[in-house]
Formats: structure tokens, sequence, C-alpha cells
């Protein structure tokens, strides 16, 4: 079976690929995202792919919804390409090319391609941001015209972004429940429970072991991307881009404050409220306590969760546990977060098994109860691996995607 795919968010869709080949699957890849943006980027979380890419990882000009609604001829080679394959899979902006696409489809969603770009509500948000054009727009009339004309634009693509989704044989989202946003905007879309699952993907053989290095300090890995501030206007409005960083540092003041044990903070400088968080963590006094990283390839990334005695990761009421986290879990980290987890015992019949926080007393309270009891952690750590293996196989995910395929090609499911 040959499957392609367009839409890479956080390099996602890419674990699945990776799965398809793995079963002996033809898979091809288009990567729209400029080298700049390496975390949608394959190459820069895989050492065994290269740059410039292989054949069947394509490079493609970015998908935009000025693009996909105003030039879409543009996207023809991709398209065709696209019809030889016999299923396609669908993520971030691409869906709104789904009713382009004669091939049966899966969608990916990852956060904003349904809460935001498939969100009526939101047009007119989404048309107030500020675009590379606007500066051509000199007097109020011309301002207004500029207006009028972005809300037409993230009108259509947001009905294409929607009808995409509606065609999709299958749609992978959180499970039920999570993110009561977004089940409701799926229902409105017109995809029942039938044609609803979710993957939650790790790649769990090739996560490294745990560093069982001794350490003269307690390793606390914040996991999550800077961002607390919601956006009132333009595209990065998505609620599950808010991940609670002000309520997570208030919780480790309260740690360091109260713990008898020496502790070191590993930060990453990035996210939207990075600097804003530079000034906090000095305000608050912690700034003796952290170590500031760069951005890290996945890589260094995945050798920092091995390195930590516990991971953070998000903390935004409105979000849940995300790739970070379910990679900790995998390799028996301790996770901190909101998770929901009586939502997965509700859905799954097992409880997420994390340490669940959502204030900064919380997160201070587990931190202490991590470091204070290691045969718990222990007994944790085998519980975390066994449910990973389990529910976030990325094999899994595969398999079930070659059903979905085959099934719509018979025509037992919408195509």
């Amino acid at each position: 079976m040959k499957v392609g795919f367009v839409g890479n968010t956080n390099n996602y869709p890419f674990r699945l690929a990776r799965a398809l080949r793995a079963l002996g699957h033809e898979v091809v890849v288009f990567v729209d995202r400029p080298p700049n943006e390496p975390r949608h980027r394959p190459e820069a979380h895989y050492e065994d792919i290269p740059y410039p890419y292989p054949g069947w990882i394509r490079e493609i000009d970015a998908l935009s919804p000025l693009r996909n609604v105003l030039y879409p001829w543009t996207l023809r080679p991709v398209l065709c390409a696209l019809e030889a394959c016999d299923g396609v899979v669908l993520n971030g902006l691409a869906l709104s090319l789904g009713t382009s696409i004669r091939r049966p489809t899966i969608g990916l969603l990852t956060g904003s391609d349904l809460d935001v770009f498939s969100n009526p509500k939101l047009v007119r948000t989404l048309a107030a941001a500020s675009f590379r054009f606007d500066r051509f727009a000199s007097s109020g009339f011309m301002k207004r015209m500029m207006t009028i004309c972005k809300s037409i634009v993230f009108r259509r693509f947001v009905q294409l972004q929607r009808a995409g989704i509606a065609k999709c044989s299958l749609v992978e989202y959180a499970i039920p429940g999570l993110i009561p946003e977004g089940d409701a905007l799926l229902e409105e879309i017109g995809v029942d429970k039938r044609r609803r699952t979710s993957f939650m993907m790790t790649e769990i053989d090739i996560l490294p072991s745990a560093d069982p290095e001794a350490k003269s300090h307690f390793r606390i890995f914040c996991a999550a991307r800077l961002q607390w501030r919601s956006p009132v206007a333009g595209v990065n409005i998505s609620q599950l881009d808010n991940k609670g960083t002000d309520v997570m540092l208030e919780g480790l003041r309260m740690f360091v404050a109260s713990s008898r044990h020496p502790v070191r903070i590993h930060l990453i400088s990035f996210g939207t409220d990075t600097e804003i968080t530079e000034r906090y963590v000095k305000d608050i006094g912690l700034a003796d306590h952290v170590s500031w990283h760069p951005e890290l390839s996945q890589r260094d990334f995945l050798a920092e969760l091995a390195k930590a005695d516990v991971v953070l990761e998000n903390f935004g009421l409105n979000s849940c546990i995300g790739m970070a986290g379910r990679d900790a879990l995998a390799m028996g980290k301790p996770v901190v977060a909101w998770g929901k987890s009586a939502v997965f015992g509700r859905v799954l019949g097992e409880p997420l098994p994390i340490y669940e926080a959502s204030t900064a007393t919380e997160i201070c309270a587990q931190l202490s109860r991590i470091i204070d009891d290691p045969a718990e952690v222990a007994r944790y750590s085998s519980r975390a691996r066994a449910f990973a293996s389990h529910w976030f196989s990325a094999r899994k995910a595969a398999e079930q995607c070659v059903a979905v395929f085959e099934e719509a090609q018979k025509g037992q499911l919408r195509p």
C-alpha cells in the first residue's frame, strides 16, 4: 500500500509515516515548513533522515489560508502525486485540501487545525492578524477593505478545512472528553464516534533508556514550551497552546522553598512567553536553580528526558498531556501535569499514570511526593511503561490506518 502525507505539525504525523514504512508500506511525505521551523521537519528529529531529503520525502512551499484559497493551482503537483496513493493522511492546514483529493483520507488533528482553523466563530479573530501585505493599506478606508478581504479568505478557508475533516474516513483526535470544545466542533462537522480514534503515538522502540547516573541534585525537566498568555488576535490563539507556565513556575518556587534537597530546574528557551518567563524566574527567586537550554533537537530533547528525575508538562486548564509527556511515560519517568486522568479511566478503562496537578500547590505537593517516596516512583515507572506500550503504539496506529484505507477502497467506509 502507498500512503501520502501532507502536514507535519511537531513531526507527529511523521511518527505514523515511519511506522507504516516499518510495516513494509510505501510512503511519500510532503514537508511544507521552512528550515527555520525545525520542530516541524523530520531531519531535526531523526539522525537517519538526511537533508537534502531522500526521494520519499518532498519539500514544498508552505501551505497557508491565502495560498489554499486564492492560489490552489500552485498545489496541482502535490494533488497529482497524492492521486497515485492508496490513501492520504492530512494534518494542519492540509485538511483544507481534502475535498480536492479523490483518494480515501485520514485526518490527524493536532490542535489549531480543528479548534482554530475549523471554527467559524474565530473568522474575525483570524482576520485581525497582521500580514505583510497590510502595509499597502495606508488609509482608513483601505484598512477596512483589507480586513473585509481577509475575513472572506478566512471564512472560505474554514469552510474548506471543515469539509476536509468531514470527508475523512477516520479522524484522529484526543479521546472524547479531554477537549470538550474540540468534541463539539467535530460533532458540528458531522464526525460521529464510529469515525473517531485516538493514537497518542510514541516511538517506544527508539526512545533512550533512563539515565541511571548518580546526581547531586533533584533534576526537574520542564518539557512544554513557555506560554501562558492567550493572544486576542491572529492565528496562534488555540487554547491548547496555553501551557500554564506561570502556574508551573509558582509551583516550582513553592517546592524549592520547602524542599530539603538541592534542586535543579531545566527550562527550554522556546515559546511565545520566553522573555517574560526569563524575567519572572528572576523576580520569584528561581534564577539560581534554573539551567536554560536553547531550542533542542529531538535527540537532545529525549536525552534531557532520560536524565530527568521528574518531567513537568502542561498545566493549562484547557490542555492535556502532549507528545513530551507521552514519551516520558514510555520511558517510565514520573510526569507531573494536568492530564485529566479520570477521562482516560472512563474511556479506556485505565487511568493515565501521571502525578496529576493543576495548581501551584498541587505541583509542589506532587514533587514532594516523588522525591520522598522512591519505592512508589519505581512502581509508577513500571505501570507507566506498560500503559504506554499498550496505548501509545505507533505500530498499532499504522495497522489501524491500513485497515481503514483497505475498507474505504472496498466502499465499506465513507470515501
